[in-house]
């Protein structure tokens, strides 16, 4: 039986559960929500398939730097030309011959973080592989996870996942995604419908709408973090999306926090990822 975490129960105060507008109504009403209508998935499966990569490059960068490798990388995926940033760890940091790969994605509105952010994943020992495309917002998510913009993510996505299984030095049975809001919404999709499913997932405040319908296929486990005071991505959603996993998952619930960067649960991940995958040194 898969193993679920959450501190849910630990905020409900029962005294104020039956008070609307307060945290434990809110959260009384969200503890077992599932979703009432499943999206169709169709378009975002067929977008996970016949993925034939062409044209693969990776151009390495001059940053010195003794422990990471820094490499920009592109390829064709039928008529769209895709682009990430790859960090690779070297000398110190890599302590075995075959790492762990992260796949990093980005929210609405933002550009794929810089190369100094990505570089934490190199002092841990890992790779990271960051879609690299334009940003975009709200707008053009309106339909949900059937929105053509979130499938194409989802697609290149799911490409990168291929490419990263191929990088000479990666392990290709250890890659794994972290994601904030759009950038959870593309990693869990992924995980979803790779061809082999990812190692483990770590999502902060998920979106588009209907990721529920995807959550059962969801492999490997799942770290979440909600804002409950996040306006940007459904509250109530994002607990439909966390009760339809069916693998091993933890839910983080922030009852004072927005659509933002929240340091505590960046400090959970990176507890998840080494827990993840180099459980015995941290015993």
């Amino acid at each position: 039986m898969s193993k679920c975490e959450s501190n849910v129960d630990e905020l409900i105060v029962p005294e104020l559960a039956g008070i609307a507008g307060t945290v434990s109504s809110r959260l009384s009403d969200f503890r077992d929500w599932r979703g009432d209508v499943l999206a169709d998935i169709s378009d975002l499966k067929t977008a996970a398939s016949d993925l034939e990569v062409c044209g693969l490059t990776v151009t390495a960068i001059d940053f010195v730097n003794p422990c990471a490798r820094y490499s920009e990388v592109s390829f064709e995926l039928g008529d769209h030309a895709v682009h990430a940033r790859l960090i690779e760890p070297v000398g110190h940091a890599r302590v075995s011959e075959r790492v762990p790969l992260c796949l990093m994605f980005h929210d609405i509105d933002r550009p794929v973080r810089g190369w100094h952010h990505m570089t934490r994943f190199a002092a841990m020992g890992y790779a990271v592989l960051a879609l690299d495309d334009e940003a975009i917002g709200l707008s053009d998510l309106q339909q949900g996870i059937t929105s053509p913009a979130f499938v194409r993510r989802v697609r290149w996505g799911c490409a990168l996942a291929k490419v990263a299984r191929n990088l000479d030095g990666v392990d290709p049975d250890r890659i794994f995604a972290w994601g904030e809001g759009l950038g959870s919404g593309v990693a869990l999709a992924v995980s979803a419908l790779d061809e082999r499913g990812l190692a483990c997932t770590a999502v902060a405040n998920p979106i588009p709408g209907g990721l529920e319908a995807l959550s059962s296929r969801v492999r490997g486990s799942v770290l979440m973090g909600t804002s409950l005071m996040d306006a940007v991505s459904d509250t109530k959603g994002q607990f439909a999306v966390f009760n339809g996993l069916e693998c091993d998952r933890r839910h983080i619930i922030y009852a004072k926090y927005a659509h933002e960067r929240i340091n505590a649960f960046e400090n959970e991940v990176v507890d998840f990822f080494n827990q993840t995958f180099y459980p015995c040194s941290l015993a």
